[in-house]
Parts: structure tokens; C-alpha cells; sequence
């Protein structure tokens, strides 16, 4: 469908180098959007399946809790592409720790750069698609631990929650200047952030007891919804926050 096609959309993706956010890459990609990747990692192999869908691939290497980075980010993706329709704040970290163990460090390590870093680059991006006058859809991370909590969490359940709030302040101040701004609630993965994860390695299958579909999220489980909310196909939709979970938050 026309509608899905992203062909001529140049996509701004943080947390690129590997999991979903290097899963995600390539799907836009393959619908035919251009790549600005922004990673702290070794990202050259995504660079050359992104060329062999026939698109293109700049990236930036970046820690976006940097102060001044950020603007460094979009200045040097608009000098390359002149542009940016599409942006997916998919840099995170996880700090797993019982609640009284919890250190200042910890948990501002967590909150800069899962929430603090989305909301600026959310803001410079914001900039520029005012300026183009052209709209844009901004897709965030979330996690369904910031409904259904789960213990030795507590820090990545705050960024979470706060990413969803962030959400729909964004989605509601600029929905009238065709900017949509959407989030994707991630359940229990094996690509990218295993929140199943035990200490020893190995993952928790006591958990597959509560998601109704007994089974693992993988990155072809995101494809569908990413090009929905990157695509035309979604223009009405704003200020959703989307469970991709196998059902685990329905109870």
C-alpha cells in the first residue's frame, strides 16, 4: 500500500547499533527511507545492509547526555539531508537493582538518557520540522513495566512513565502542525533489552505465565506497527501509547 511507503523520508534513529533500534532501522529502510543513525557502538555493519536495501546511511557517533550533542546531531543530519521526517528515540539503558540498593548515580544514568535525552532531541527535531513546515512522526520507547511494575526496576519504570507523559504533552502541543508523536510500549524481548534476564544469564520463563501469547517478543513482532506509525497510514493517530507485549498488560 502507498500509504506504508516512507520512500524520499529521511528517519533519525538513536540507539541504533544494536537490538531494536538496529532492527528498526533496517525496516525503515527496506520501506524506503533514508538513515541518519546515531549510536555510541560500532555501527558499520547496519550501514552496509542499509546501502544494500539502496538507500542511505550516515551516522554520528554520540553520547547524547553530552551537553551541546544533540544540536551537533541535527545540524549534522540536516547538512546531509537537509531534512528530517522521521525520528525514533530508541537509546536506553537498564540498571537492575533492589529499590533500597539504588544509587543517585544509577538512576540518573538511567533517567539523561532514556528520558532526558528523548525529550531534547524530541525538541530540537521539533525545531526543524516547524521550520520545514512539513510535519513529522517522532516514535518513542516505552515499556510495559511502566504499567505493570516489576521489581529491581524502579529507575527504568520512572524514565518509562515519564516518556509516556512526554508522549502525549508533545502529541497534544504540536498535533495541529501535522506532527504526530506516538509511543511503542515494549513487553519481554529477546531483541534488544532482555527485561527477562536473570542475574546468572539465563531468562526468568516463570514470566511466559503471565503473557497470553507464552511466548517472547522478537523484532519481526515490531515491524507492523513501526511502519504504521512512521507512514502516512497514520496521520490521525497521536498521543497513543502501543503494547507490543504478547498481551501481558491486558491483565
Amino acid at each position: 500500500m502507498e500509504c506504508f511507503d516512507l520512500s524520499g523520508k529521511i528517519a533519525l534513529v538513536s540507539g541504533c547499533s544494536q537490538g531494536l533500534g538496529y532492527a528498526c532501522v533496517l525496516t525503515l529502510a527496506r520501506a524506503g527511507a533514508d538513515i541518519f543513525g546515531v549510536s555510541i557502538g560500532d555501527d558499520s555493519h547496519l550501514k552496509q545492509e542499509v546501502e544494500a536495501c539502496g538507500r542511505r546511511y550516515h551516522s554520528m557517533v554520540a553520547n547524547l547526555t553530552t551537553p551541546g550533542v544533540i544540536d551537533q546531531v541535527v545540524k549534522e543530519c540536516m547538512a546531509i539531508y537537509g531534512g528530517i521526517d522521521i525520528l525514533l528515540n530508541f537509546a536506553g539503558i537498564v540498571r537492575k537493582s533492589p529499590t533500597l540498593e539504588v544509587s543517585a548515580e544509577s538512576y540518573d544514568a538511567v533517567m539523561d538518557i532514556n528520558t532526558k535525552a528523548c525529550f531534547f532531541l524530541s525538541q530540537a527535531v521539533i525545531k526543524v520540522m516547524l521550520q520545514k513546515g512539513h510535519g513529522g512522526k517522532i516514535i518513542n520507547a516505552s515499556s510495559v513495566l511502566s504499567q505493570r511494575f516489576g521489581n529491581d526496576f524502579l529507575p527504568f519504570i520512572a524514565s518509562k512513565g515519564a516518556i509516556e507523559a512526554i508522549t502525549k504533552a508533545l502529541a497534544n502541543e504540536y498535533g495541529e502542525h501535522d506532527i504526530q508523536v506516538n509511543a511503542i510500549s515494549f513487553g519481554y524481548m529477546t531483541t534488544g533489552t532482555s527485561l527477562q534476564m536473570n542475574e546468572n544469564g539465563t531468562y526468568d520463563h516463570s514470566i511466559l505465565a503471565q503473557i497470553p501469547a507464552k511466548r517472547w517478543g522478537c523484532y519481526k513482532d515490531v515491524d507492523g506497527l513501526l511502519l504504521l506509525l512512521a507512514s502516512s497510514a497514520s496521520n490521525y493517530m497521536n498521543g497513543c501509547i502501543i503494547p507490543i507485549d504478547g498481551g501481558f498488560s491486558i491483565h
